[in-house]
């Protein structure tokens, strides 16, 4: 195993240890410290064990893994990639602006229904600067 991969496996055996330690101290800490020692803990565990897998099989079958790479970077797939993220980022945007709409149905506080707003607005916003640095660029 190359050092990279074992660091990854360690990075996962951590995130397991913390995982478990928010288990055993359940009574004697407190809840918000439990629940970052579990969330922190089941992160690490998952990106530490799926990058040692991605790993391992680099080192198996370097060959499938050059193809997968390849074909990850072909300029149709990253056309695809893109269009999906662009089409996602709009629905998620829409989707802020609906929780905006129910918050106030609701009667939430008004900073919710302001920060809403307020990140609709970001991306928004985001989205024309981006799209005026893209067209100087090409």
């Amino acid at each position: 195993m190359r050092k990279k991969t074992k660091g990854y496996l360690a990075l996962g055996v951590l995130g397991a240890v913390l995982a478990v330690l928010s288990l055993i101290l359940e009574g004697r800490i407190s809840d918000p410290v439990g629940g970052m020692l579990m969330g922190t803990g089941s992160g690490l565990f998952a990106f530490g064990f799926c990058q040692w897998r991605m790993r391992r099989w680099e080192e198996k079958d370097p060959e499938r893994m050059h193809q997968a790479t390849v074909e990850a970077n072909d300029e149709r797939n990253v056309a695809i990639r893109r269009r999906a993220q662009a089409v996602s980022g709009e629905v998620l945007q829409w989707a802020v602006m609906a929780a905006a709409w129910v918050s106030i149905g609701l009667g939430a506080p008004l900073w919710v229904t302001l920060a809403a707003v307020g990140v609709f607005l970001a991306k928004s916003i985001l989205e024309i600067a981006l799209m005026v640095r893209y067209q100087r660029q090409m």
